[in-house]
């Protein structure tokens, strides 16, 4: 079995990459009929893509992450009925009756596996409650809960969480110890996603913690954007760096053991290729700022000499560390 990395498909793309059993996280809903979200960026497609892009159907899909509900419950509610067709599964997502879909057990081999899936409010998500939908609440006490529930029952516990900074290499101090507590909690390991890059890797007690698998697939897009409770007032147009369109692709054999292997998405394909995976895990919340400080600046002066413009007061202020008074 293989856990992928966050996928966004607006059109077919090409996996160079033999996969049996897989399971990705689903960073958009399966429709753009419902109510958008508003004041954000709005990701959707009304053709899921996802056999033409695989040539096979994933055995479960991750729901826990900042994109799922970017088209209201009927956005989510056409997204589950494509799934409960296609009869695959889905966790992380949902209300507070079903427990947000929480777990998804497979059954692999003679095994069984259970799924769950969080966001953290720091993706500023749309969260599920009493009667109505949307991601599972990143809460070490909550997850803590769920792990004991279902511990004694399934072979295997993977949590997948959606945190961590966009663009940011390594993971926050945080999220560091809010693994270590899940891992202690009983789970046998932990996905992370969002981050849009590829995050350290630890093991911790001969427990994988992956902070941060990368995209899987998630190309250059222009979508809506800012939608105003009338219209959308703009449209957010990215172009993917590498590190974007590099990923972690985690193997779970049929005996349980972890291992991972690389890939890249380039020119429209998902090939086996190489990479350079993070080491630091930092400790010091300053560390990790100061880190978090000089890359801002870096990917400023990247962009600047890509496309130069004048630039704004605001990103002089950032440049040069003048801060803005209120």
């Amino acid at each position: 079995m293989k856990i992928l990395g966050d996928v966004f498909l607006d059109q077919q793309y090409h996996v160079d990459i033999e996969l049996d059993k897989f399971v990705f996280n689903l960073e958009y809903p399966l429709s753009t009929m419902g109510e958008p979200a508003k004041h954000k960026i709005n990701l959707g497609a009304d053709t899921p893509n996802i056999y033409e892009t695989f040539n096979k159907l994933p055995l479960a899909v991750n729901l826990a992450n900042n994109h799922i509900m970017d088209y209201g419950e009927e956005g989510f509610s056409k997204t589950v009925e494509y799934l409960n067709e296609k009869k695959i599964g889905y966790f992380g997502a949902g209300n507070k009756e079903n427990n947000y879909n929480n777990p998804y057990i497979i059954k692999y081999d003679e095994k069984s596996i259970a799924f769950f899936g969080y966001c953290c409010p720091t993706a500023h998500p749309v969260f599920g409650g009493e009667g109505f939908n949307g991601s599972a609440r990143l809460d070490t006490s909550n997850i803590e809960e769920d792990i004991k529930k279902y511990k004694k029952k399934v072979d295997f516990i993977i949590i997948n969480l959606h945190w961590g900074d966009e663009e940011i290499i390594y993971p926050k101090p945080i999220d560091v110890k809010k693994a270590h507590a899940i891992i202690d909690s009983g789970a046998d390991l932990i996905i992370g996603h969002h981050s849009h890059v590829v995050q350290s890797i630890e093991k911790y007690k001969g427990k994988y913690i992956f902070y941060g698998v990368g995209n899987f697939i998630f190309p250059d897009f222009n979508v809506p954007s800012s939608y105003d409770g009338k219209k959308f007032l703009n449209r957010s147009i990215k172009k993917q760096w590498k590190k974007n369109k590099e990923t972690i692709i985690v193997q779970l054999s049929q005996d349980l053991k972890v291992s991972y292997d690389t890939a890249a998405f380039t020119k429209s394909t998902v090939q086996r290729k190489k990479i350079t995976i993070p080491r630091w895990i930092p400790s010091k919340q300053q560390h990790y700022e100061l880190y978090k400080k000089i890359w801002t600046k870096k990917r400023m002066l990247e962009i600047f000499l890509k496309a130069p413009r004048i630039p704004s007061i605001k990103q002089i202020k950032i440049l040069f560390s003048i801060k803005n008074k209120q």
